[in-house]
């Protein structure tokens, strides 16, 4: 009987996961329809689905979201999405990245690898894993890495907040320590919701 109660229940968590992921996905598709939503619109390019790690995994993807009325060096944003641990991705986010590259940032729109799949540590590796490409990468786009804002909501402030931790004291799992040793320390976290 505790078997098939516990069977039941982690149904019933799967089956909820299963819907608030599809309803965000759905509004964020039907959100992106509107003419305001369109980046071009508000002088803004897009490059969607860079690989920040190998292995191809749609969950290793970021998206780069790049103002092209700022002249010069741009600051940047590191965003992170929320949802749990469990759902939702960069792509239920795109607003959070729109609104920061309206007011000229260079965006960092990541997604991660979820629970209960993928239990911790996961998500903390991947996130290490987009900062350091971003480093990497952020000159190519314009992007000034002396002006970096790591931000996420909600499970995404967690991950936020121990990445910007990560920068300032050094710990010994090893991705934590070559972010430490990336060097780059943010101006700002913002853990919204967390």
């Amino acid at each position: 009987r505790r078997k098939i109660d516990a069977t039941v229940r982690r149904a019933r968590v799967k089956a909820g996961a299963f819907v608030v992921d599809n309803l965000f996905r759905g509004l964020a598709m039907a959100g992106r329809l509107h003419p305001d939503a369109n980046p071009a619109r508000h002088g803004i390019e897009v490059t969607r689905d860079l690989a920040y790690r190998e292995g191809g995994a749609v969950e290793h993807l970021l998206d780069v979201w790049r103002p092209t009325k700022v002249a010069g060096p741009r600051p940047i944003v590191f965003y992170v999405h929320g949802g749990g641990f469990r759902f939702l991705s960069k792509d239920t986010h795109w607003i959070m990245a729109l609104a920061f590259a309206r007011a000229g940032y260079l965006v960092f729109n990541v997604s991660y690898r979820l629970a209960p799949r993928h239990p911790f540590p996961a998500a903390v590796e991947d996130i290490a894993d987009a900062w350091l490409y971003m480093l990497r990468e952020a000159k190519n786009y314009g992007g000034d890495t002396s002006r970096v804002v790591v931000a996420g909501e909600s499970a995404g402030a967690n991950l936020a907040l121990g990445l910007t931790l990560s920068t300032c004291h050094r710990r010994r799992e090893p991705r934590a320590a070559a972010v430490f040793d990336a060097g780059v320390v943010p101006r700002a976290c913002l853990p919204m919701c967390g």
